[in-house]
């Protein structure tokens, strides 16, 4: 197989034709490479525009999920050096698109309030989760520009299930917004474009940088 590119977790190998296989690295857990099959092939139930995985392989030691390959760029290469005006529009795509997703419902999906109780460390934290809104929207988790990606029609197509769970609508905003943070003028922009407020998203945002800390 023919690397393509390599990431934090995993690395991607040419497939066949048209496919590619996203083979993680051996000390991955098993259980987040199937959790992640699984959002796949919930996402792709749904309608939304993104890679179908096909199966799930081993080469060696190491276990992979099988992708339609998708030609094309991540969103945020397609807006390094544009004009503003290109990039507007750009912005206008990736949060018109956010809002597409947040429209449908992931009934089958873990709750968002499960998957931060993962990472909380003490009680405290752990009633803040709980005081938050329920939901039962798509949520992403890792909705951005990188995980956006431009294909050869300019179609735009989301990557990356690992973190897909279910929850209000505000905390997948509120997640987008905190990992735009190296980029101030963007992260500002995604807000306006949305129609909220940093009020808005307040509760969810706490606890996202209690989490990330």
């Amino acid at each position: 197989m023919k690397l393509i590119a390599k990431g934090n977790t995993a690395e991607i190998y040419e497939y066949g034709n048209n496919l590619v296989c996203k083979l993680f690295y051996s000390h991955y857990p098993a259980e987040y490479i199937e959790h992640e099959f699984r959002n796949t092939a919930m996402a792709w139930t749904l309608g939304i525009r993104t890679p179908r995985a096909h199966k799930l392989v081993m080469e060696g030691d190491r276990q992979g999920i099988v992708y339609d390959r998708i030609s094309g760029e991540m969103l945020s290469q397609k807006m390094a050096g544009q004009s503003e005006p290109v990039c507007n529009m750009w912005m206008d795509r990736f949060v018109g698109f956010h809002k597409q997703l947040l429209q449908h419902r992931a009934d089958e999906a873990i709750s968002y309030k499960d998957f931060l109780k993962v990472f909380a460390t003490d009680a405290e934290t752990l009633a803040e989760i709980n005081a938050l809104d329920d939901g039962n929207a798509f949520i992403h988790g890792d909705y951005h520009l990188n995980n956006v990606m431009v294909d050869e029609h300019e179609n735009v197509v989301l990557i990356d299930m690992m973190n897909v769970c279910r929850g209000p609508a505000l905390y997948d905003v509120a997640r987008t917004y905190f990992l735009l943070h190296d980029n101030s003028r963007i992260q500002s922009q995604y807000l306006a474009k949305l129609g909220y407020s940093i009020k808005d998203i307040r509760p969810y945002l706490d606890v996202i940088q209690i989490i990330r800390d």
